[in-house]
Parts: structure tokens; C-alpha cells; sequence
């Protein structure tokens, strides 16, 4: 496994649990495509503000982290 393979595998890992934390905290949810939208708009506007607000890049790409999960969730 190259380099990036392994680091680009940690990233699904990372996906994958907290997709399912976020499927253990509100269940199985089903939405229109228009509201999957409005989710992750919201989420991707937290990550951006914790980018404004941060020192380091740790707490926005923890938000983006779940931005990945929603659009996710939206697929499946």
C-alpha cells in the first residue's frame, strides 16, 4: 500500500465512524435531497467558522469530518 492509499484509507475509516455515531444518535433518517442540501450547507458553515475562529485547522476539519459522514448519509 503506498503512501497515500494509507492515509486515504484512515480517512474512510474516520468517515465511516462518524457515520455511525451520527446513525446512533438520530437513527435511520430519510430526507428529500433539498434537506440533505440545507444539512450540509449548515454543517459545511460550521466547519467554516471554526476555521475563522481556530488557531489550527484541527476543529474545522474535525466539522468537515462530519460534513464527509452527511453527504454519506445522503448517498445511502
Amino acid at each position: 500500500m503506498t503512501p497515500q492509499q494509507h492515509k486515504r484509507q484512515k480517512v474512510y475509516v474516520a468517515i465511516s465512524r462518524e457515520r455511525a455515531y451520527q446513525q446512533k444518535k438520530w437513527g435511520n433518517t430519510e430526507h428529500p435531497l433539498g434537506e440533505w442540501l440545507l444539512i450540509l450547507g449548515s454543517e459545511l458553515a460550521e466547519a467554516t467558522q471554526a476555521w475563522v475562529k481556530g488557531r489550527d485547522n484541527s476543529e474545522a476539519l474535525a466539522e468537515i469530518l462530519q460534513v464527509a459522514a452527511v453527504a454519506v448519509a445522503c448517498l445511502e
